[in-house]
């Protein structure tokens, strides 16, 4: 079991993780290339690749993008937007399409680096809360520390 707490670079995602805020709206461009997304369809979990294969004619082994990913899914809303100019609304889920994408079980599933390779190699993996550091061990060990420097 690792317990780890919660400092900024513990957060940090793997190269290929489900982001939405990695991703642009269309396909191609400058974007990440994600592993392999998944989605329900009639009791059937299906998988759905986040890349376009090399075979496609308009954007071979390309990121296919917000649109296509949701398009596939049968979820995209052409009146919404692809993403909203500045933050989501606070609780929306469905102000535009980026936000449709986030709330999706695959990409809510998505964990940190440090969490996937901790539970890869079968551990188990718990945070600490966050702005607690009574609760974090290692505080009580640099204050023994700088006690007796």
């Amino acid at each position: 079991m690792f317990l780890i707490d919660n400092s900024q670079g513990h957060a940090a995602y793997a190269e290929d993780a489900l982001l939405v805020s990695r991703m642009n709206v269309n396909p191609g461009g400058k974007q990440a290339r994600m592993r392999d997304g998944w989605f329900m369809e009639d009791g059937i979990k299906v998988l759905q690749a986040m890349v376009f294969s090399k075979d496609n004619p308009d954007y071979p082994n390309e990121p296919k993008g917000i649109k296509f990913v949701l398009s596939e899914r049968g979820l995209y809303q052409s009146p919404l937007c692809g993403k909203c100019q500045s933050r989501c609304d606070l609780g929306a889920t469905a102000c535009c399409n980026k936000r449709i994408l986030e709330c999706q079980p695959d990409f809510q599933a998505q964990k940190s680096l440090v969490q996937e390779t901790i539970e890869g190699a079968g551990h188990l993996c718990i945070f600490l809360p966050k702005f607690h550091c009574e609760l974090n061990f290692i505080e009580f060990f640099w204050g023994k520390a700088k006690k007796y420097i």
